[in-house]
């Protein structure tokens, strides 16, 4: 073959290696994704997993007993390990005796108390020492989850993770980054939802793409009905939405500039999202505590 043959080849190779480069560097996209809270918070299902996190637990106890009982996977995080302990011993004692056990307790184990990691070995607990500090707790906590849904052939649809968004803030945007992590790293099942659940609100992140997210009545009726949209890690060139308050229209979102806070609802049963990167989405669902809280 002649040089100029052998140039040709390299300039087309050297041609579709860029372009390959090019789409690596999109972010991925979604068609259509689509956002529904009641499917566990009301047992509507019970495809979903919990996981609790190293902050004080607050949701009533009626809330609780469903939710934890109902879930198909049950993990208590480090530290989470002794939140749980300490709400369940506010609990009645009856009540205390049909909780379920966890069915994981991982972590490097530098914040749980041994008593109680022993009171729960005890249990019959499988105890998961996750000691490399690469990734945060929650993190590997994730990672055991997905072993888990593989060994026991498990469905799991959504992760709702009980966590604070006050405290640390390194803490809270370590929280956040984990849930880049999952997409980025391919954690979980692309079809796995993963939720932070904090207080009374609930968040998760929005890839770039269209979102449509049911709004249950309670929430978008409440008088002091909010909601967000953050973006996080970058700027989100373009986000246009309905059933806001305050909508946006083909609108940059990003640090500096404008960021979509303290927004509420107009009525509508649906919120539809279409944005061109990611963004923290955030609202307020009172029914997670009691109503002398809420």
């Amino acid at each position: 073959m002649s040089m100029n043959g052998l140039s040709f080849i390299a300039r087309k190779l050297n041609n579709i290696l860029c372009m390959q480069q090019r789409y690596c560097q999109l972010p991925c996209i979604v068609k259509c994704c689509k956002w529904d809270v009641s499917e566990f918070i009301l047992s509507q299902a019970n495809q979903y997993a919990v996981l609790i996190l190293n902050r004080p637990i607050v949701q009533s106890l009626e809330f609780m007993t469903h939710f934890w009982n109902n879930a198909i996977v049950r993990i208590t995080v480090d530290g989470g390990t002794t939140q749980w302990y300490k709400y369940l011993s506010n609990m009645p004692s009856d009540l205390q005796k049909s909780m379920k056990i966890p069915d994981l307790v991982t972590g490097d184990f530098d914040s749980i108390l041994p008593d109680i990691k022993e009171h729960f070995t005890k249990k019959g607990c499988k105890i998961v020492y996750t000691p490399d500090q690469n990734y945060t707790d929650f993190t590997k906590a994730l990672m055991e989850l997905n072993s888990h849904i593989a060994q026991e052939n498990l469905e799991i649809s959504h992760v709702i993770v009980i966590a604070q968004t006050s405290g640390r803030i390194d803490h809270i945007l370590g929280n956040i980054q984990a849930l880049f992590l999952v997409r980025e790293k391919n954690i979980l099942s692309p079809e796995i939802k993963v939720y932070i659940m904090s207080d009374d609100s609930i968040s998760w992140l929005l890839c770039p793409g269209n979102h449509i997210i049911s709004i249950p009545e309670n929430v978008r009726q409440h008088k002091r009905a909010w909601c967000s949209l953050v973006p996080v890690g970058e700027a989100c060139q373009s986000v246009t939405s309905s059933g806001l308050k305050w909508n946006l229209d083909n609108q940059p979102l990003r640090f500096g500039d404008l960021v979509s806070t303290s927004n509420t609802f107009d009525g509508s049963e649906v919120v539809k999202i279409k944005c061109s990167h990611p963004l923290l989405w955030s609202m307020r669902v009172p029914s997670l505590l009691s109503s002398t809280n809420s």
